[in-house]
């Protein structure tokens, strides 16, 4: 009886019964020719993908954060401390509140980057609602780091008891980052463009190089502003299916975030001591790939990488110690003060949702 081709006896291939009449015989597979699984070939390239992707950015990010913190170390290593706690403890009072109040205004304009994308999926829900989840998404998440994770936790967890599904929340998210890096691009490429000078010093790539990353940035804010003109259809990307801004719509979330990062910026620069080395026009330029680096850096709040770019870029035209003092107001009053807030309403709104539970138990088990 003849064996199945099934049991895969080495050395052979096949049975192969001819209509010739003539007696079965066996094929060799070793006499075949070799002809590749382009399946398990395309299998291998995912694979060596997945895995270059999985250390490149890690590798990329703790490069990032060991240069910054020989910079930091650098810069720290030049100054005195008793010139640093002098400065600290004669800081003015006026200073501190005008960078409270700017502090004030940058979070509710945060707050609209989220009612930006409340409106982007169509959904209605009460501007003080958004502002709340938005204010203790951000100022958690800002000190915190990840921000991908903790403020869509922390969204996921508000926006949930108001009816929005994990995609909704997602979505919120996700446009509300696209609303940051645009105006991230726009104050950033005007900067470059008009006096980058201070980029230049600190990187030390050429003018022209300065020159060309600003044009790129302000092509990609224009690109997206415009891209609503021509193309009406949704965008797929990686399965979904994302609806395209209108002009109109992209025009706010450009001017939105060109103002909040214009404030941000001012809360540092009104503590800072006056100087005619430069002016706010030239610290923006600087302020912008700081901030830049700390976001990507995914230390929380972008701790010391924000730092030490501030001191390379200032070194020479401030103290040290004036610039490290105010480096301080600046992470007490924009980051400190709403972590705390943030973590009150975070911890209040988590003790509602316990005692909401309780109650549907309660019901649950009297009826």
């Amino acid at each position: 009886m003849p064996l199945p081709a099934s049991l895969g006896m080495p050395g052979m291939a096949e049975m192969s019964f001819p209509c010739s009449g003539k007696p079965a015989t066996w094929r060799d597979h070793r006499s075949l020719p070799y002809r590749p699984d382009h399946k398990d070939a395309s299998r291998h390239s995912r694979s060596m993908n997945h895995r270059l992707t999985r250390y490149l950015g890690p590798a990329l990010t703790l490069g990032l954060i060991v240069g910054a913190f020989v910079l930091l170390f650098r810069s720290l290593s030049e100054m005195r401390l008793p010139e640093l706690w002098h400065d600290l403890h004669e800081f003015k009072l006026s200073a501190i509140l005008t960078a409270a109040g700017l502090t004030v205004v940058s979070h509710l304009a945060l707050t609209s980057y989220d009612y930006i994308g409340v409106r982007y999926i169509k959904r209605k829900l009460a501007y003080w609602r958004v502002a709340l989840a938005a204010f203790t998404a951000y100022s958690i998440s800002h000190s915190l780091g990840f921000a991908s994770v903790t403020g869509t936790t922390i969204r996921y967890r508000l926006y949930s008891r108001w009816g929005f599904g994990a995609v909704e929340v997602a979505q919120i998210m996700a446009m509300a980052g696209v609303t940051l890096f645009l105006g991230m691009f726009l104050i950033g490429g005007v900067a470059m463009l008009l006096d980058g000078g201070r980029v230049q010093d600190w990187s030390d790539l050429p003018s022209y190089t300065v020159n060309a990353l600003g044009v790129l940035c302000l092509t990609l804010v224009a690109a997206y502003g415009s891209v609503g003109y021509w193309r009406k259809e949704p965008l797929s990307l990686w399965g979904f299916q994302l609806r395209v801004p209108s002009p109109g719509f992209a025009g706010v979330q450009i001017a939105v975030s060109g103002i909040d990062w214009l404030l941000v910026a001012s809360v540092l620069y009104v503590l800072l001591p006056r100087n005619d080395v430069f002016n706010f026009a030239t610290f923006l330029g600087v302020f912008v790939l700081a901030y830049f680096l700390g976001i990507i850096s995914n230390v929380p709040g972008g701790l010391g990488v924000f730092e030490a770019v501030i001191l390379k870029s200032l070194h020479g035209s401030v103290p040290p110690e004036a610039v490290l003092s105010s480096l301080l107001v600046y992470r007490g009053v924009y980051h400190l003060l709403p972590l705390v807030i943030g973590g009150v309403i975070f911890a209040v709104n988590e003790w509602k949702r316990s005692q909401e539970r309780a109650q549907r138990r309660g019901l649950a088990e009297g009826s």
